[in-house]
């Protein structure tokens, strides 16, 4: 009780040095309290995220343009020629076309006839060897040709598959359609005794000249002739 009294007491200010203040008193003891103002307070504003930039593409240096390639040179071809062969014998003129066949593409024969043959040869040209002429006949019979034969004898027709010799052009050319029908695709027909055979060559000027000169000095007893290209 006596503490309770005591706290009262100087609650109070009964044993001096004032009671304790409250706020009016608190306010009393403020310097220039006039001044005083009450501000709101502002929320401060959240920082503005920066705008978002698009990245930029790094730069792809330029690589250098490719060197074009020189136009391709393009030969001139060479210009046509043309020879011609007269008084050819029938196994002339099937080496002539065999020597044709082993030049290659190019070249063109044309044969022409003054006089009557004695009579026509129905074959095929020379292959160059026995053992061509053998596969080649062998072939020919399995297309259901059995009447031939291979020519052995020395000279330009050596070789050659020999298919029927007729006195009548007609004959010659029926059979030879015959045996085109049947699949005989390089056989020919050529007259042969007394008729007067001219052949004239067409192909490039450069060939020409080589297989020309060749045949002169095979096709012995033929006159070599000009003629136009």
């Amino acid at each position: 009780m006596f503490a309770n009294l005591l706290a009262l007491a100087i609650w109070k200010g009964w044993l001096g040095g004032g009671a304790y203040p409250g706020e009016p008193e608190r306010l009393s003891n403020q310097l220039n309290p006039e001044r005083m103002r009450l501000v709101a307070v502002r929320p401060v504003p959240a920082p503005v995220a920066a705008a978002s930039v698009p990245p930029v593409a790094p730069a792809v240096p330029e690589l250098p343009s490719p060197p074009v390639a020189p136009a391709p040179v393009v030969e001139n071809p060479a210009p046509p020629g043309c020879v011609a062969f007269g008084g050819v014998s029938a196994a002339q003129l099937a080496e002539i076309n065999a020597r044709i066949a082993s030049a290659g593409p190019g070249f063109k024969l044309t044969e022409s006839r003054s006089g009557a043959a004695s009579s026509w040869w129905v074959h095929v040209p020379p292959l160059g060897s026995k053992e061509a002429a053998e596969r080649k006949a062998a072939e020919i019979r399995k297309l259901g040709v059995d009447d031939l034969f291979i020519v052995q004898d020395p000279g330009p027709a050596q070789f050659a598959i020999s298919l029927g010799l007729y006195r009548n052009e007609t004959q010659a050319n029926r059979l030879l359609e015959s045996l085109r029908e049947k699949g005989v695709r390089s056989a020919q027909v050529a007259g042969r005794g007394a008729a007067a055979l001219r052949v004239e060559l067409r192909g490039p000027s450069d060939s020409l000249a080589t297989l020309a000169s060749d045949l002169s000095e095979r096709l012995r007893g033929a006159n070599r002739l000009e003629c136009s290209p």
